[in-house]
């Protein structure tokens, strides 16, 4: 039985990976909020590891290779 919906936090993850690392490419003043450019890129890597880890637990090692199933339309 699933707990969560992964998708979903997949989503919010992608969100926040180009918030956070949109804006310390394109020059946002992090200083405002006390966090330089890389820590914001450190803070936007340590939340693509976790998408990572989500993947390998939710999938598996062998299904985050597989090919995608064929979407019916």
């Amino acid at each position: 039985m699933k707990c969560f919906n992964t998708n979903a936090l997949h989503n919010l993850l992608n969100t926040l990976i180009a918030i956070i690392c949109g804006g310390a490419l394109a020059g946002f003043d992090w200083t405002l909020f006390g966090v330089g450019d890389r820590t914001a890129l450190q803070i936007s890597g340590a939340i693509a590891l976790a998408k990572i880890i989500v993947n390998a637990v939710r999938d598996g090692p062998r299904g985050m290779v597989a090919p995608s199933p064929a979407r019916e339309t």
